[in-house]
C-alpha cells in the first residue's frame, strides 16, 4: 500500500464510478416521479422546482452520450408511468405502453444539453461532484440554454400528447401562472426550469453561485410579482354582461355502446335535473354525450328524445352526437332554442385518438383495434367559430378534451368570443385522478385568454373558472374538494363579461416566445459549434498502480 493509501486505487475507481452512475440513475427516477407527485392526485406544486435538477446534472458530469440518454429517459419513465397511471382504467397495459414512447423527449433533452454543457462547461480538477467552479457567463449561458431546450421539447410534445406538461402544476399556484397572458403556457414554462436552474446553481457551482441564481430568477420574481397583483386586482368591466346558467352534472356510467334502457335513463335524469331552473336562468347546459344518441337521428327513440326537450322554455346547451351535411358522425355542442330548433352547434374540431377515430385503422392489428375501437370514426369540426348563447354573450364552446389545447382557446379567443364554455365527460374513469387532472390542463385556458370559463361535466368538475384561473362557484357541495365531486348535481352559476373584451397577447402572438427562443439557441449553436470539442475525460487515464495520488483524486468523478 502506498502512503497515499491508494494501493487499490483502479478498483476502487472503477467501483465508485459504478456506483455513482447508478445514483444519478436513481436520481433522474426519482427526479420523474417528484414532477408526477406535483400533478393531481398530489398536487405537490413545489416539487416541480426539484424534479428537473438531474436533468440539468446528468448532461454536466456524464461525456457518455448513451449514460445522458439513459438517465434523461428514466426520468420520462418516473414521470409518465405515474403521470399517465390513469389510462389503466382504459386497459391495464396503456400506461406502460405510453411510457417508454413519452420518456423520449426528456431523453432528447438530456442528450442536447450535454452538447452546451461539453462546449461550455469545461471540467477543470474536479474532486468532487459539488461546487465545481465555472466562469460566471459560461453557468448562466448552459442554464438559460437548458431551460430554453426543454421549454421547446415541451412544444414538440404538445403535437403528440399535451396533457400534463409542466405549466400544469402550477394550477394550484395562480399567482406563477398570470405571466401566460403575455407568453402563452410556456413562459410558465420556462419559469419553472429558470427556477429550477437557480437551485442547481446554489448547489453544485461554488464561483458566483449567488449572482448566478439572482440573474437566473429576474424571470420568475416578475412573473411572480405580475401575478400577486393581478390576482389580487378586481376585475373591471366597461360594458359588462351577465351569463346566468344552470350546470346539470348527471352522473351516469360509461356508456360506450348504449342500449335502449341507458338512452331513456339518460334522457330521464337530465330532464327532471334541468326541471327545476325553466325560466329561472338564461340558459340550461348539459355535458358532452349527456344523452348517447344523435339528436337528430331519423329513429324512434331519437324522435321522443327531441319531443323531450321541445316542452323546455329555457335555452339549453348540450353535448351530443349529430351528423354533417354528408351524413358523417360528429361529437357536438348544440345550442337548442324552446321548441326544440338546433339554432346553432359546434362540431368537435379536435378529436380523441382512439376514443373518436383511430389513426392508421387500416395498418394497426385488428385486435389493436377491437381493444380501442368505439365501433365509429367521428368527422372533425372545420370552424372555432363562438356560439351566440343570447345578445351579447358568445361562448367559445369546447368538447371534453379539446378543452386543454391553448390553439383552441385562443381561436375562440380571435373570433370575438368573451367567454369559455366546456362540455366534459370524465366517467370513462370513474376511480382515478384524471378528472382532476383535466380540470387541472384546462384552467390555463383562462389565463392565457384572459376569459372566464363555465365549465359542465357528467361526473365532476362542474362550476366556474375565472379569468386568473382560479376555480370557483361548485356545483358540489361536498368539502373539502367540491370540484370534485362525484355525484348527480345541478345548480346555477352566474358569470360577468365583458361585451368585447382585449385580446391578450398570448392569443393575438401565439407561439411568439417559442420562435424567439428557438431562434436563440440555433444562434448559440451556430456561435459555440466552431469552438473545438472540450472534451470532459478524466485528466489521466489510470493505467495502474504507478499513477499520481494527485491525478487519481481528480479524476474520480470524470464520468464517463
Amino acid at each position: 500500500m502506498t502512503p497515499d493509501g491508494f494501493a487499490d486505487a483502479p478498483e476502487l475507481l472503477f467501483l465508485r464510478r459504478k456506483k455513482f452512475k447508478a445514483a444519478a440513475a436513481f436520481c433522474s427516477l426519482a427526479g420523474g416521479m417528484l414532477y408526477a407527485a406535483a400533478l393531481p392526485p398530489l398536487n405537490w406544486s413545489f416539487a416541480v422546482f426539484f424534479a428537473l435538477l438531474p436533468l440539468f446534472y446528468v448532461p454536466v458530469y456524464f461525456s457518455s452520450w448513451k449514460m445522458r440518454i439513459f438517465c434523461g429517459w428514466l426520468w420520462g419513465v418516473g414521470w409518465s408511468v405515474f403521470a399517465f397511471n390513469f389510462l389503466r382504467e382504459i386497459h391495464p397495459a396503456v400506461p406502460y405502453m405510453l411510457a417508454p414512447v413519452i420518456s423520449v423527449w426528456p431523453a432528447v433533452f438530456t442528450f442536447c444539453a450535454g452538447f452546451f454543457a461539453g462546449k461550455l462547461l469545461r471540467r477543470q480538477d474536479i474532486t468532487s461532484p459539488f461546487f465545481l467552479e465555472y466562469p460566471l457567463t459560461k453557468q448562466l449561458l448552459y442554464l438559460l440554454s437548458a431551460g430554453a431546450l426543454f421549454t421547446l421539447l415541451e412544444w414538440t410534445r404538445y403535437y403528440l400528447f399535451v396533457w400534463n406538461d409542466l405549466s400544469v402544476t402550477c394550477w394550484k399556484l395562480p399567482e406563477l401562472m398570470q405571466i401566460a397572458r403575455f407568453t402563452g403556457r410556456y413562459g410558465v414554462t420556462l419559469l419553472i426550469t429558470l427556477f429550477s436552474g437557480a437551485l442547481f446553481a446554489l448547489i453544485f457551482f461554488r464561483k458566483k453561485r449567488f449572482l448566478t441564481a439572482a440573474l437566473l430568477l429576474i424571470y420568475p420574481a416578475i412573473s411572480l410579482v405580475y401575478g400577486i397583483w393581478r390576482v389580487n386586482t378586481p376585475a373591471v368591466y366597461r360594458d359588462p354582461v351577465e351569463w346566468k346558467c344552470a350546470l346539470i352534472q348527471g352522473d351516469l356510467p360509461q356508456q360506450r355502446r348504449p342500449t335502449h334502457s341507458d338512452v331513456v335513463n339518460s334522457i330521464i335524469v337530465y330532464a327532471r335535473a334541468s326541471l327545476p331552473f325553466e325560466g329561472k336562468v338564461d340558459t340550461v347546459l348539459w355535458p358532452e354525450c349527456a344523452v348517447p344518441i344523435p339528436y337528430r337521428a331519423e329513429h324512434l327513440l331519437a324522435a321522443e328524445f327531441r319531443k323531450v326537450i321541445a316542452r323546455f322554455r329555457t335555452p339549453l346547451l348540450m353535448g351530443a352526437l349529430d351528423y354533417t351535411p354528408e351524413g358523417l358522425s360528429t361529437n357536438s355542442a348544440l345550442l337548442i332554442y324552446p321548441g326544440g330548433a338546433v339554432a346553432a352547434k359546434y362540431d368537435k374540431y379536435h378529436r380523441v385518438p382512439y376514443g373518436e377515430y383511430v389513426p392508421f385503422r387500416s395498418w394497426l392489428p385488428e385486435s389493436w383495434v377491437r381493444a380501442f375501437d368505439m365501433g365509429r370514426d367521428l368527422a372533425p369540426g372545420k370552424s372555432l367559430m363562438p356560439l351566440k348563447i343570447k345578445e351579447g354573450v358568445f361562448s367559445g364552446t369546447a368538447v371534453c378534451y379539446e378543452g386543454v389545447f391553448s390553439y383552441v382557446a385562443n381561436a375562440f379567443a380571435r373570433n370575438k368570443a368573451n367567454v369559455l364554455a366546456a362540455l366534459s365527460n370524465d366517467v370513462w374513469y370513474p376511480e382515478s385522478s384524471e378528472p382532476e387532472q383535466h380540470l387541472a390542463n384546462a384552467v390555463m385556458r383562462c389565463v392565457e385568454t384572459g376569459l372566464p370559463m363555465v365549465r359542465c361535466g357528467n361526473n365532476g368538475g362542474s362550476g366556474v373558472v375565472t379569468s386568473t384561473g382560479v376555480f370557483t362557484q361548485y356545483v358540489g357541495t361536498a368539502a373539502p374538494r367540491p370540484e370534485l365531486l362525484r355525484e348527480a348535481a345541478a345548480g346555477v352559476v352566474s358569470v360577468t363579461l365583458e361585451r368585447t373584451p382585449e385580446i391578450t397577447v398570448a392569443v393575438r402572438y401565439e407561439n411568439w416566445l417559442i420562435l424567439l427562443l428557438a431562434a436563440l439557441l440555433l444562434a448559440e449553436t451556430i456561435w459555440l459549434f466552431p469552438q473545438k470539442w472540450q472534451k470532459k475525460s478524466s485528466p489521466a487515464k489510470v493505467q495502474g498502480l504507478s499513477a499520481k495520488p494527485d491525478v487519481l483524486r481528480r479524476s474520480l468523478f470524470s464520468v464517463k
